[in-house]
């Protein structure tokens, strides 16, 4: 039997191994990127998987200046790499020389999906969100019992704000079943009212161990919640779907402690001062009561109150006084108010009486109107059948040269009518008399 290894040097055999392996000193691997980070030295260290394993991998800065494409969570890339061992922790890792940008991870597709399904319900809106209380007495926590999130948001309760009581909810916050838990936790903090405020989330990590707070049961507890929800999940680089539907997003858990509660150490503070103020304004408001005191202990009226008495006697009578003349004078002033309204009211009963009057007569002279029209027209008629009659008329006919002759009262006729007696001519314009002669032939001559 040989002699048992250290680890250090079975990690440091298989890092050999690997590294003496051709095919495996540069390697093109197609994954999708999570728990991607930055680093100040400009190194990326993410974790590269597929749907049935992962591999952590590092790019130092001199490789990483060459992409070119802006590489996040959810990114598929196509890499090349050498595949070795961090002695340290004696995982096998791959060491990214090249790095290209292969479409977006099935995750991340969802994520913007879902984000832009509830941006368009109009659940990001600042309307939507609860303010959160100033004081709260009773502040709940949703998330696991065996994450850093609960001490490290405990921790800062107790230091800020002693007072409020913590509501502990326990859930998974990653897995399949987390979000069911989280939507149940929540339902019961409303349906109880168990808690002022309510914080929700976890600490950081990728993308599929945030996923819970990405599911759509969980953030629409969120949404329908009516006590006020503050998001903490992951680091400050994180985002989730109920980061922006909560009421309030927090970069840490740390953060959403102190944004719930008041600082303790400041409201004692601010407590001392207004005291402070409170017991100087009081103190000059007691020494200006008890001048005021000595004032009037000192005063006249309370040396001869008799006196005092006399003047406040003849300030009653005269305010009695001043009150009857007043009085009087109010009476007057109504009385003629009333006068003047009854003068009012008259004269407007007489202008409407004028105006009714003013209305009878444009009645009659409409009627006086249509009885002259109607007298034009008979009169109109009247003066065409003198016309008419004028037109027949014996006056009209000797106008136009014929005379008639009248003898003793009586018209002739005929010639034989006529006696020897004189007899009138008739013209229109006057008249002759006039005398039968017969000659001698046996005709009859009218002189």
């Amino acid at each position: 039997m040989t002699n048992p290894l250290q680890v250090s040097e079975l990690v440091q055999y298989v890092k050999r191994e690997l590294e003496n392996d051709s095919l495996l000193q540069q390697v093109q691997v197609v994954g999708e990127v999570s728990n991607f980070k930055r680093h100040s030295s400009g190194h990326l260290y993410f974790t590269l998987k597929d749907e049935q394993s992962r591999m952590k991998a590092v790019m130092f800065a001199r490789d990483a200046g060459r992409v070119k494409t802006d590489i996040r969570d959810g990114a598929r890339v196509i890499i090349t790499a050498r595949i070795s061992v961090y002695v340290a922790s004696g995982e096998m890792q791959l060491y990214v020389e090249r790095m290209m940008e292969d479409g977006v991870g099935v995750l991340y597709e969802a994520y913007i999906r879902l984000k832009e399904d509830v941006e368009a319900r109009g659940w990001f809106e600042a309307e939507q969100k609860l303010p959160l209380p100033a004081f709260p007495q009773r502040i709940g926590i949703v998330t696991s019992p065996k994450g850093a999130a609960l001490h490290d948001i405990a921790t800062t309760l107790r230091r800020r704000y002693p007072q409020a009581a913590i509501v502990f909810a326990p859930v998974l916050v990653q897995g399949k079943d987390a979000a069911p838990q989280i939507v149940r936790a929540i339902e019961a903090m409303n349906e109880h009212q168990a808690c002022d405020v309510m914080i929700i989330g976890r600490g950081g990590g990728s993308i599929e161990e945030l996923w819970a707070f990405n599911e759509m049961s969980v953030v629409t507890a969120i949404h329908q919640s009516r006590i006020p929800i503050v998001s903490a999940v992951g680091h400050e680089t994180d985002f989730t779907i109920s980061d922006f539907v909560a009421d309030v997003r927090a970069a840490t858990p740390t953060a959403a402690a102190e944004l719930v509660t008041p600082e303790a150490v400041e409201l004692a503070k601010r407590l001392t001062e207004l005291n402070r103020r409170l017991t100087r304004h009081y103190a000059q408001y007691i020494n200006e009561r008890k001048d005021h005191v000595n004032r009037l202990a000192t005063s006249y009226g309370l040396k001869s109150p008799r006196v005092l008495l006399g003047l406040k006697q003849e300030r009653l009578d005269r305010a009695e006084m001043g009150l009857h003349r007043i009085g009087k004078q109010v009476l007057q002033t109504k009385q003629q108010a009333l006068t003047d309204q009854v003068n009012r009211f008259a004269r407007i009963a007489m202008q409407e009486r004028l105006a009714e009057q003013g209305r009878q007569v444009i009645r009659t002279r409409k009627q006086l109107e249509r009885i002259h029209a109607i007298m034009r027209s008979k009169q109109d008629r009247l003066h065409q059948m003198i016309a008419r009659l004028d037109s027949v008329s014996p006056t009209q006919v000797m106008l136009r040269g014929y005379t008639y002759v009248e003898q003793d009262g009586r018209l002739v006729r005929s010639v034989t009518e006529l006696s020897d007696q004189t007899f009138r001519v008739q013209f229109h314009d006057g008249s002759i008399l006039a005398k039968r002669e017969d000659e001698e032939d046996g005709n009859r001559t009218i002189l």
